[in-house]
Formats: C-alpha cells, structure tokens, sequence
C-alpha cells in the first residue's frame, strides 16, 4: 500500500514543483502591490488591509507549504493527511479571524467581491480539508481535490491582488 501511495505521489511530482514556485513567487507580487501604494496601505484600518490583502499571501504560502510537503519523499499518508486538515481548519479559521464578510458587508461591497474574497476561499480550504481526510484514508482521487484546491488559491489570490493594484492604483490618484 505505501508504495502504490509513493508512486502516486511520483507522478504528481512536477505538478507541485510548478504549483510550489508560482506560489512562491506569487508571494513576492504581494509584497510588489503593498510597495505600490504603502501611504494608501498605511492609512487604511489595519483590520481592511488584514481582511483583503493579507489572505493572498496566505493563499500563496499555503500553495508553497503543500506542494512542498507533498514532494518530500516517503512522509506517509496519515502524516500528509493530517498536516492538510490541520493546515485547512487553521486557514479557515485565519478566514474567520479577519472577517472580510464585515467589511465587505460595512462597505458595500458588490457581490463578485464576496465571491472572490470570501466565498472561493473558504470553498478551496474546505476542498483542502476534504482532500486531506481523502488523502489519510489514501483515496485516489484525493490528491486530484488537492490539485483543484491549490489552483484556486493561486487564481483566487491573483485576482485579488490585481483587483488590490486597480483600488491602490485609483486610491492613489485622490
């Protein structure tokens, strides 16, 4: 059983050195919109820019911290399990902390803001939980949930911050 698991993690190898190193660098695009405007960013209520702009780099540390874990070789598949659904319950509950559905809420927000913002978040962290419990008890399709799940982050976290450069960038010209 753990060399059918060994070699099923073989074959998605590249896949998370690819996902790893978008995420990684995705990480440095955040850094890259906070340097574009940090007088708009210093001004905001530190709870919106926790709430809006702080989950991308979240997303894409959480694509790095998986991709990475999956590709060290021979950890078992109880331990990777249990590493993703600690690692989802701890993002959710990060999600709740910076209750982005107050302040999309409080000011208005449009909807596709919540979508991308709150609703396709939790989605693709509770998909990560979900492939976590799949991936303890080494259901196949497991790692495939995994996959969807990173790739969400990744296209999640960079529209986000597209959207961040549009409103610093609009911000800006006040």
């Amino acid at each position: 059983m753990h060399e059918a698991w060994t070699h099923q993690l073989e074959t998605w190898h590249d896949f998370y050195l690819l996902v790893g190193t978008a995420g990684v660098t995705l990480t440095g695009l955040v850094f890259v919109v906070v340097s574009l405007g940090p007088r708009i960013i210093a001004e905001r209520q530190g709870h919106s820019v926790r709430a809006f702009l702080s989950p991308n780099a979240v997303y894409f540390t959480t694509t790095l911290v998986v991709s990475a874990m999956l590709m060290v070789p021979s950890l078992a598949a109880k331990a990777i399990g249990a590493l993703l659904c600690t690692g989802a319950v701890g993002s959710l509950g990060y999600l709740v902390y910076t209750r982005a559905h107050e302040h999309w809420r409080r000011n208005k927000l449009p909807f596709l803001d919540w979508i991308w913002f709150i609703g396709l978040p939790f989605a693709a962290y509770g998909l990560l939980l979900l492939s976590g419990i799949g991936v303890w008890l080494q259901v196949t399709l497991a790692l495939h949930g995994v996959a969807v799940a990173l790739v969400l982050l990744l296209v999640v976290g960079i529209r986000n911050a597209w959207d961040m450069v549009i409103w610093v960038s609009q911000k800006d010209r006040r």
